[in-house]
């Protein structure tokens, strides 16, 4: 029994290890990239600072100061983007959330059940499936390269995640907490903004972090409807190849490190909140 555990243990920590390197070696080339100028990256392989190589902030002066990053569009584009995305879906999502937890719908075959399976078959699409009805759509409607017209197309791909998340979460909270509240004479309205929305808090936070991390992260639609005026971090990281005779692959670090680090950040001081928004009525 005692041999068997210790098998276990090994084994499990071997492929945790595996899987570290797997994810760690390619996160750790990156950065060291971001540190390195062309002689240091082209003239020989190098992997350990102050041994190997010299490090410099060379790409870090070029990208911040000289492209002026934290002050360009393609910056803006990708935080406003991403928060009014974020924002919207969670708020449309929530609602239909809700409802279809609350109340009980029919139209013709349709139910609550049937209902939310439709949100949940609209995940299966890929992007890509949709890229010319859109095309067509936004040329007609001129909402190419425009943000207005990313939001509604990240919104359109989001709400139903955000559905499926916020309806399974306010099933598993407590009915009785509302209708006690219904009876002492507090409105539906009431009830939603005093009672359910506070109690949903968690999940509201995972929804929103997802999605904002998804519209941040996306590349493939932001290619296809954008061209100049709404370029977002994504595609201002491939233009890197574009702009220059040569491939700056130390610049194109420094802002592949940027990208990275703000939903890093968003997704590590809200842990919490998004593993029990997302796991919660999983275990009783």
């Amino acid at each position: 029994m005692v041999q068997s555990r210790r098998i276990k243990a090994i084994a499990s920590y071997t492929v945790l290890i595996i899987w570290t390197l797997i994810i760690g070696v390619p996160i750790y080339w990156l950065v060291i990239t971001a540190f390195k100028d062309s002689q240091s990256l082209f003239a020989k392989a190098t992997y350990i600072p102050w041994v190997d190589f010299q490090p410099s902030l060379h790409a870090f002066e070029d990208v911040f100061i000289t492209q002026g990053l934290l002050s360009s569009k393609p910056l803006i584009n990708s935080v406003l983007v991403s928060l009014i995305t974020a924002g919207a879906s969670t708020v449309i999502g929530g609602a239909a959330g809700y409802a279809l937890a609350r109340f009980r719908f029919r139209v013709g075959p349709l139910t609550n059940e049937s209902i939310s399976i439709g949100f949940l078959a609209q995940r299966m699409f890929p992007p890509a499936v949709l890229l010319i009805p859109f095309l067509i759509m936004y040329k007609t409607l001129h909402l190419l390269d425009t943000r207005i017209g990313l939001i509604l197309v990240y919104c359109a791909f989001s709400v139903p995640f955000v559905v499926w998340v916020m309806r399974d979460f306010f099933a598993g909270l407590p009915i009785d907490i509302e209708e006690s509240a219904l009876i002492d004479g507090c409105g539906r309205v009431g009830v939603l903004f005093r009672i359910a929305i506070p109690l949903a808090a968690p999940g509201f936070v995972s929804a929103f972090v997802l999605t904002m991390i998804g519209a941040w992260n996306e590349f493939l639609l932001a290619l296809a409807f954008m061209f100049n005026r709404t370029v977002t971090i994504p595609l201002f990281l491939t233009y890197q190849i574009s702009i220059t005779e040569g491939t700056e692959y130390w610049n194109m670090a420094v802002i592949a490190l940027f990208a990275v680090l703000p939903v890093v950040i968003a997704g590590l001081s809200l842990e919490r909140y998004i593993t029990r928004g997302l796991t919660y009525g999983a275990v009783k």
